[in-house]
């Protein structure tokens, strides 16, 4: 192995690491910050007063705030697992796979945090009955727009990634 390759294999497993981390810690804690800024920010509830009331509800009944926590990350364990099994076996002596293999992986992710902080967001703004429902069908719909996500990502890599020669 040449020193440049074993760079660019260092570089492609740190980055394959955090986004594993990135996406298991930030799908857990997504719903939980929106909850806390939506209190804080749209609600004008001072932070101790909204940290409160975030943990008293946090297993309470009717509220369940960290089962609604858990449905929002099991998406995003998935995409851990895919950026596990995907991007850290990309060949590194072909970055440009790898590349665009991460390209994929991002545009998926930030579908996937747009869609459950949209709908957490609404949830939250316009309470209703029917509204938690919403937390029920989250990871479906996560689901279904990871491997979209992905194919969007690696198609704009293919258009906008220069193709490097060998």
């Amino acid at each position: 192995m040449t020193g440049s390759l074993q760079d660019k294999s260092a570089r492609l497993r740190m980055l394959a690491r955090s986004g594993i981390w990135i996406s298991l810690f930030g799908g857990l804690l997504l719903p939980w910050s929106i909850m806390l800024a939506v209190e804080i920010l749209l609600r004008d509830v001072p932070l101790q007063r909204a940290w409160r009331s975030f943990t008293l509800h946090l297993f309470a009944p009717g509220y369940n705030l960290f089962l609604v926590g858990l449905l929002t990350a099991l998406p995003f364990v998935i995409l851990a697992a895919s950026i596990l099994f995907h991007l850290g076996t990309a060949p590194a002596h072909n970055i440009l796979i790898a590349h665009r293999r991460a390209f994929g992986l991002f545009s998926a992710a930030l579908l996937m945090v747009l869609i459950a902080g949209w709908i957490h967001i609404d949830v939250l703004i316009h309470p209703d009955a029917q509204g938690a429902l919403a937390y029920f069908y989250l990871p479906i719909l996560l689901l279904m727009v990871l491997p979209l996500g992905y194919g969007l990502g690696r198609g704009l890599a293919k258009l906008f990634l220069p193709r490097v020669p060998l």
